[in-house]
């Protein structure tokens, strides 16, 4: 049996991968079309680890490649576009995130997939929601990227419902972790442990007291393997409302465990305002404990020690 991750060489999908192979025997498909050959250097020798190119977006592509695939136990669906290209390139955001989600579910469905599991993200709900945030939460999201999250999920449960895939949904507030590239809105958050971990000054593009929801990556890939080969999972979508933490709080943990750490300020008045927005949007992680006994590891002090440790000890993650 295979366990298949989409956009599987990236942030989070090399993180679980290296989580499935500590839990579980199978092996592990990491289908994506662009690799990153810098995360793929710890698996090199493995031969557990199989490696896939290919693009979610273009059906006859994708089913071809399904026909030729070993039996699959589960299809883990971290292939997307992220911000802030979903922003600028609309069509690319389209085709990429939600039909490459049809695409996928099209193939667990004409495949007998027995489930998907779907990385979404708080993004699917806006500043005006009702608080606290749960599961039945209106969802009205303000970006393209967050279109793109509502779409998949209602796919998701259209195919759940009828046409017999086995479809969850968990929707992630900020990942944190060494190594994560990008431009996303929360990406001051990494970067303020990032480049002294790795000897540089961070530039903070947020005001010192911008708080956002955090999940460390190790506490995500953790629970995301543990539901691999669940059966008792009752609901489709669950929400994790992270740890909340400023960005300055975030400096004085990282200046504790370098003392000579240089981290400056220097706030993008649109983001700023953006993430004054989100940072009222209080939700609560109650259903994901309740079923699915999901609660977080590390506290930002110590995600901060070990995310430090880490930049400090592997290569590939030093950016």
């Amino acid at each position: 049996m295979t366990i298949l991750i989409t956009g599987g060489t990236g942030f989070i999908g090399s993180f679980l991968a290296k989580e499935l192979l500590d839990t579980t025997s199978e092996d592990i498909m990491l289908y994506d079309f662009i690799i990153n050959e810098k995360r793929m250097i710890s698996f090199e020798k493995n031969p557990r680890i199989k490696v896939l190119r290919g693009d979610i977006s273009k059906w006859p592509e994708l089913h071809s490649q399904f026909e030729k695939l070993e039996e699959i136990s589960t299809i883990y669906h971290f292939g997307s576009l992220m911000p802030p290209l979903t922003e600028s390139e609309l069509r690319d955001a389209f085709k990429i995130n939600i039909q490459g989600t049809l695409n996928i579910l099209e193939c667990a469905r004409l495949f007998n997939i027995p489930r998907v599991i779907y990385s979404s993200s708080g993004a699917i709900y806006g500043p005006g929601v009702d608080l606290p945030v749960t599961e039945h939460s209106y969802r009205d999201p303000w970006t393209m990227y967050g279109v793109g999250k509502v779409c998949s999920e209602v796919l998701g449960s259209f195919y759940h419902r009828r046409q017999g895939v086995n479809f969850t949904s968990i929707r992630f507030p900020a990942l944190i972790g060494p190594g994560r590239t990008g431009q996303g809105m929360t990406i001051f958050a990494n970067n303020i442990i990032q480049f002294p971990a790795q000897g540089e000054k961070a530039i903070c593009n947020v005001e010192e007291d911008i708080a956002v929801p955090l999940i460390y990556i190790k506490d995500s890939t953790k629970f995301l393997a543990s539901l691999h080969d669940r059966e008792d999972i009752p609901e489709q979508a669950y929400n994790i409302d992270g740890v909340w933490v400023t960005a300055e709080d975030l400096a004085s943990y990282v200046q504790q465990e370098i003392p000579d750490a240089i981290i400056e300020y220097e706030p993008d008045p649109e983001l700023t305002f953006m993430l004054r927005s989100w940072s009222m949007m209080k939700g609560e992680s109650e259903a994901i404990f309740k079923d699915l006994g999901y609660s977080p590891s590390y506290s930002p002090k110590e995600l901060v020690k070990d995310f430090i440790a880490e930049v400090r000890t592997t290569p590939e993650y030093k950016i």
